[in-house]
C-alpha cells in the first residue's frame, strides 16, 4: 500500500511538472524533435530547481521525518521514482538524465517530508480543556500517507484556536466550509474571488485603453504607465475589502458569540450545520453534508455532553439489547 502510493504522488508530481512547462512553452511540445526535447529538458530541469526552493526549510518538517535522510529515501523510492519517469517521459522520447532525476528524487523527498496538502489526507480535530487550562482550545492535525513506514502527519498550525483573556470567541469552520464562511464574512467566498479577479481585469483593461489613448504621442509617459506595480493596487483592494469584512461582519458575531450561554452554542453549531446540508440540497450539489447532527458541548465543569446523538436503532424497539447488556 506505502509503494502504490508512493507510485500515485510521484506520477503526480511528473505530470504537475511537466504541465506547467508545457503550458507555457507549447510550442516545444506542437513541433517534436531532438533540439525542442533537450530544451524541453533543460527548462523543466529549472522548474525542478525553482520548487525545490520552496520545500527546503526544515523548519516546515512533518515531525516523522525530521531524522529521515535523503540517502534513506533514495534507497526506498529510486526504484518506483525511474519507472514513473521512464512512463511520462522517456516513452516520450524525453531522456532524462542522471542529475535530473536526482533532482526530481530530492523534490519529491522535499515535497512529502514538508508540512502542507500535498496529498489526501483526513483531518483529525481535537478541542476541549486540558489539565491546567481554564479557556479551551482546538488544535487540527493532518494525517495522510506512509512513506517508509514514516506517518506524513503535522498540526495545520494555521487553524488551531485558543480561547483566552483578549480572544473571547472563535467559529473554526472545517471540510465544506462556504456556507459557514458566509455567515461570517458576510460574502461567498467564491464570489469575493470573482469580485477581487474582475477589479484586476478590469484594471488592466484601463490600463491599456489609457496606453492606447496616448498612442505614440508620448512613450516616455507610456513606459511609466506600464511600469505601474498595478498587483499592489488590487492587493490593497483585496485588503481593504478583509478590513470591512473584519470590522463589520466577524468581529461583530465573534463578540456575540463569547457572550453565548452553552445551549445557545450547542443550537448555533447544529444550524451552521443544517444551513450547509440545505444549500446543497436546494442547489442539487453533491450531498455529503446532511441527515441528524450530532451536537456535543465540553466546558470546565460538565466535562463531555451530548445534546443531540444519532443512535444506529432505536432504544425502544430494542429492549432485549439493554436487558442483555446490563446483565453481563
Amino acid at each position: 500500500m506505502q509503494t502504490a502510493y508512493l507510485e500515485n504522488f510521484s506520477l503526480w508530481l511528473i505530470d504537475a511538472v511537466t504541465k506547467e512547462v508545457a503550458d507555457s512553452h507549447r510550442e516545444l511540445v506542437d513541433t517534436p524533435n531532438e533540439e525542442n526535447s533537450h530544451e524541453f529538458l533543460r527548462l523543466l530541469e529549472i522548474k525542478v530547481d525553482e520548487l525545490q526552493g520552496r520545500f527546503s526549510d526544515d523548519r516546515n518538517c512533518c515531525p516523522d521525518f525530521l531524522d529521515y535522510t535523503l540517502t534513506e529515501f533514495d534507497n526506498y523510492a529510486r526504484q518506483t521514482l525511474r519507472k514513473n519517469i521512464d512512463i511520462r517521459l522517456t516513452s516520450n522520447s524525453l531522456h532524462v538524465s542522471d542529475g535530473l532525476a536526482d533532482k526530481l528524487m530530492l523534490l519529491l523527498f522535499s515535497i512529502l517530508r514538508s508540512k502542507g496538502e500535498y496529498t489526501n489526507y483526513t483531518g483529525l480535530i481535537f478541542t476541549g480543556f486540558g489539565e491546567d487550562e481554564i479557556y479551551p482550545s482546538l488544535i487540527p492535525v493532518n494525517v495522510s500517507m506512509v512513506v517508509n513506514d514514516k506517518l506524513r502527519y503535522y498540526i495545520d498550525e494555521g487553524r488551531t484556536a485558543t480561547i483566552s483573556d483578549l480572544n473571547g470567541g472563535a467559529v473554526c469552520p472545517f471540510a465544506q466550509t462556504d456556507v459557514i464562511d458566509t455567515i461570517l464574512s458576510g460574502i461567498d467566498p467564491a464570489l469575493d474571488d470573482i469580485y477581487l479577479s474582475n477589479f484586476n481585469a478590469l484594471f488592466s483593461k484601463y490600463n491599456d485603453l489609457i496606453l492606447s489613448a496616448i498612442g505614440e504621442g508620448s512613450p516616455e509617459l507610456a513606459a511609466q504607465i506600464r511600469a505601474l506595480d498595478t498587483q499592489r493596487i488590487v492587493a490593497e483592494y483585496g485588503q481593504m475589502n478583509q478590513r470591512i469584512k473584519r470590522e463589520n461582519y466577524i468581529q461583530p458575531l465573534m463578540n456575540a458569540v463569547s457572550t453565548l450561554a452553552k445551549e445557545d452554542l450547542a443550537e448555533m453549531a447544529e444550524s451552521l450545520i443544517y444551513l450547509t446540508y440545505l444549500k446543497r440540497r436546494i442547489t442539487f450539489a453533491e450531498e455529503s453534508v446532511g441527515g441528524p447532527v450530532d451536537v456535543a458541548v465540553i466546558s470546565k465543569g460538565d466535562g463531555f455532553i451530548w445534546i443531540k446523538r444519532k443512535h444506529y436503532f432505536k432504544p425502544e424497539l430494542n429492549q432485549y439489547f439493554f436487558d442483555n447488556y446490563f446483565n453481563v
